[in-house]
């Protein structure tokens, strides 16, 4: 009973451990995917500007993963 109690405890902490990082991390690769987009969009067409960009980057990704 002892073995299986500290098994639980382990799994409860990694699950909660798993959910804070999910939390604070997620904004992290969107806003990297956002980044590559503009750079790509920048090197594609060099008339646009950065915040067009960013804008049509924004869209775009939102759409995809739809927020």
């Amino acid at each position: 009973m002892k073995k299986n109690f500290k098994i639980i405890i382990f799994i409860i902490i990694a699950i909660i451990a798993l959910y804070f990082t999910r939390v604070n991390y997620s904004d992290h690769s969107k806003n990297k995917s956002i980044q590559a987009c503009m750079i790509a969009q920048k090197n594609k067409s060099s008339e646009i500007s950065a915040e067009d960009a960013k804008k049509y980057c924004e869209a775009e990704i939102n759409k995809k993963i739809g927020n």
